[in-house]
C-alpha cells in the first residue's frame, strides 16, 4: 500500500453512483450535491466529493474562477470540495437546478431525463462521502479534476469500474472502494503534472521523505511520535526532515502531527460513539485534562462544548432538510457608521437580493409559518441574499442613525460584501422604496427590480385624521408595552399585520416582535415611515 492510499484511507470514503442522466439536445444544469442528498442515499458524510462520468456525447463542466473542461465519452470530472458547477452542452444557456429534474427510480440510481430533440449525452453522477472535515488533501486540490479517457492505459478499468458502480445490489463497501480507486488515480495524475519547485501538501507527497513522514503521522497518531521517530522512518536526518517538511508543507513536522491528532479527535467526537476521556486515550493522551487543553488550543472550546455545538448544528441541518430549505450561513458586514449588519446567502443559482424591511430575523424567519413558504420558493434555483435591517434581528440594535439614506447605504454595503455584480432585486413593504433608490444609484447592477406591497406615501400623508390619531396612539402603546413579557401589547400590533392569521401565525408574530426589535427602535422605525 503506497502513501497516497494510506492518506485516502484516513478520509473514510463512502458513496457511489446515484443519478443516471440521459439527455437529448442542448441543456445547462446547475449542479451541487446537498446534505439532503447524502441523507437520501444513506451516506453519512461531513463533506462530499462530486463526480460525473460521461458515457456518450460531449459535455462541458465549469466552476467560478476556472476555465471550463471539455468532457468526452469515458472521461470523469471530480469536484473535490463539491463546488457549485455547471454541466452544459454549449455556452450561453440558462441554467436550471439539477434537483428540479431528478426523478426517483424503483431500482438502481435516480434519473435525469431531458429531451430537447438533439444529440444524445448520457452520464452518471455520483459522490463520495468524506468522514473527515477540512482534510489537507482536499484543501490542496483544485476545484475540478479530470480523469481523461484518452490515456489508453487506464480507460478500460475506468469504464469497467463505472459499469460496476451502476449495477443494483452493490454493497456500500464495494462502491466506496471502486470510487476511491478512480479518485486516487485522478489525484496521482494531477500530482504528476505539478511543476518542478511547487510547494504545498501535494508536493510533499511527491517527496519520498516527507511522504513517508505524512503516512506515519496519519496512520500512527495514537503513538508518542517525535521528530527522531519520523526522521528514522523517513530515512533522513532530523534536520533534513524538518527543513523539507517546513518548505513543502509550511510548518514543522511535530506541529502538523499535533494538529492532525486533534482533527482525528474531532472526528471521533463527532461520531458520538466515545466520550471525551476515551477519545483522549485513543489519540495518544495520557490524561483527559491534557487532551482538553490541546483541543481548546486548536478549536477554541473544550471537547464537550464543541461536541454539543456540532450536534446542535447537525440537528438544525436535519430540520432544514425536512422543511426543504437549503442550509443558511449567517455572515456580517460593517456599515460606514460602524453598524454591524447580519446577512445570509442560501440556495444556488443566479443571485436574488432582498432589500431588508422592518421586523425580520434571519434565523427566526427560518421556521416561520408566515415567511417560510417564500423563503423556500425564492431559494429554489437562486442564491437568495437577505439581511436584517439595522436595529432589527441579528444586526446591531444600538445604531447611531435610523434614516432612509442609511437603509439604502446598508443595502449597498451588503451587496458589496456578498460579492455579487449583477442581480435581481426584491423589495417588500418598506424595502420597496429602498430597492428603488438603490436601483436608481446602480442601474447597471440591477438586472430586474421586483416590488411587492410598497407605497408612495406613508400613513401620516395618506391617512385621514382618525387614522392618524389611531396610529399615534399605537406608537405610544408600543413604547410602553412592546418589551413586556405579556404579549397583550404586541397582540394589538399583530392584529394590524395579520388580522385573519391562524393561531400558529399569530403566536409566531407575537414572538417575532419581541426578538427582532427593541421598543425604542420599533417606535423610531414606525415613525420614520409615516
Amino acid at each position: 500500500m503506497d502513501v497516497l492510499t494510506d492518506i485516502l484511507a484516513s478520509l473514510r470514503l463512502t458513496g457511489g453512483v446515484v443519478i443516471d442522466a440521459q439527455t437529448r439536445g442542448d441543456f445547462c444544469l446547475l449542479s451541487r450535491f446537498k446534505d439532503e442528498d447524502s441523507e437520501r442515499f444513506q451516506v453519512r458524510a461531513d463533506e462530499l466529493v462530486a463526480y460525473h462520468y460521461i458515457r456518450s456525447g460531449r459535455l462541458y463542466a465549469s466552476v467560478d474562477g476556472e476555465p471550463p473542461i471539455a468532457l468526452n465519452p469515458g472521461d470523469i470530472v471530480l469536484l473535490p470540495r463539491n463546488d457549485v458547477h455547471l454541466l452544459y452542452t454549449r455556452p450561453g444557456l440558462t441554467p436550471i437546478d439539477s434537483h428540479e429534474v431528478i426523478e426517483a427510480a424503483p431500482n438502481g440510481p435516480a434519473r435525469v431525463l431531458i429531451d430537447n430533440g438533439g444529440d444524445a449525452v448520457d452520464f452518471y453522477c455520483g459522490f463520495l462521502g468524506v468522514s473527515t472535515e477540512n482534510h489537507p488533501l482536499l484543501d490542496s486540490l483544485p476545484k475540478m479534476l479530470k480523469l481523461d479517457s484518452s490515456d489508453d492505459a487506464h480507460s478500460d478499468w475506468i469504464e469497467t469500474s463505472m459499469r460496476m458502480l451502476n449495477e443494483a445490489g452493490q454493497s456500500p463497501e464495494m462502491v466506496a472502494r471502486v470510487s476511491e480507486l478512480f479518485f486516487a488515480e485522478a489525484i496521482r495524475r494531477y500530482m504528476d503534472r505539478l511543476p518542478r519547485g511547487e510547494r504545498g501538501w501535494l508536493a510533499g507527497l511527491k517527496d519520498p521523505a516527507v511522504a513517508k513522514a505524512l503516512a506515519v503521522i496519519h496512520s500512527r497518531y495514537a503513538e508518542e511520535l517525535d521528530i527522531e521517530t519520523l526522521a528514522r522512518e523517513a530515512g533522513v536526518s532530523r534536520t533534513k526532515l524538518g527543513e523539507l517538511f517546513a518548505e513543502l508543507i509550511g510548518e514543522p513536522p511535530m506541529r502538523y502531527c499535533g494538529r492532525w491528532r486533534m482533527r482525528v479527535a474531532a472526528n471521533m467526537l463527532r461520531d458520538g460513539k466515545q466520550n471525551a476521556s476515551n477519545v483522549a486515550y485513543s489519540v495518544g493522551f495520557n490524561s483527559e485534562a491534557a487532551f482538553t487543553r490541546a483541543f481548546k488550543r486548536e478549536y477554541g472550546e473544550p471537547p464537550a462544548t464543541w461536541r454539543r455545538r456540532v450536534e446542535d448544528d447537525a440537528k438544525k441541518r436535519v430540520e432544514l432538510a425536512q422543511t426543504g430549505l437549503p442550509q443558511q450561513v449567517v455572515r456580517y458586514a460593517r456599515a460606514e457608521d460602524g453598524t454591524r449588519l447580519a446577512f445570509s446567502i442560501m440556495g444556488e443559482g443566479p443571485p436574488l437580493v432582498k432589500a431588508a424591511n422592518w421586523l425580520n430575523h434571519l434565523e427566526h424567519d427560518w421556521k416561520s409559518p408566515v415567511w417560510r413558504h417564500w423563503l423556500h420558493e425564492f431559494a429554489r434555483g437562486h442564491s437568495l441574499i437577505r439581511y436584517d435591517e439595522r436595529a432589527n434581528g441579528m444586526s446591531d440594535w444600538d445604531t447611531p442613525e435610523i434614516s432612509f439614506e442609511a437603509f439604502v447605504d446598508d443595502l449597498e454595503c451588503v451587496v458589496e460584501q456578498a460579492g455579487v455584480d449583477k442581480f435581481d432585486l426584491l423589495g417588500i413593504s418598506q424595502g420597496a422604496s429602498v430597492a428603488i433608490a438603490y436601483a436608481v444609484r446602480h442601474p447597471e447592477r440591477v438586472r430586474r427590480l421586483l416590488i411587492c406591497g410598497g407605497y408612495a406615501a406613508g400613513w401620516a400623508a395618506r391617512g385621514d385624521p382618525e387614522e392618524i390619531a389611531r396610529r399615534e396612539a399605537l406608537l405610544t402603546l408600543t413604547e410602553v408595552g412592546w418589551g413586556a413579557d405579556h404579549p397583550t401589547y404586541r397582540q394589538v400590533f399583530t392584529s394590524l399585520y395579520i388580522p385573519n392569521g391562524t393561531p400558529e401565525q399569530i403566536n409566531w408574530w407575537n414572538e417575532m416582535q419581541k426578538v427582532s426589535c427593541s421598543p425604542e427602535m420599533r417606535s423610531s422605525c414606525s415613525g420614520r415611515y409615516r
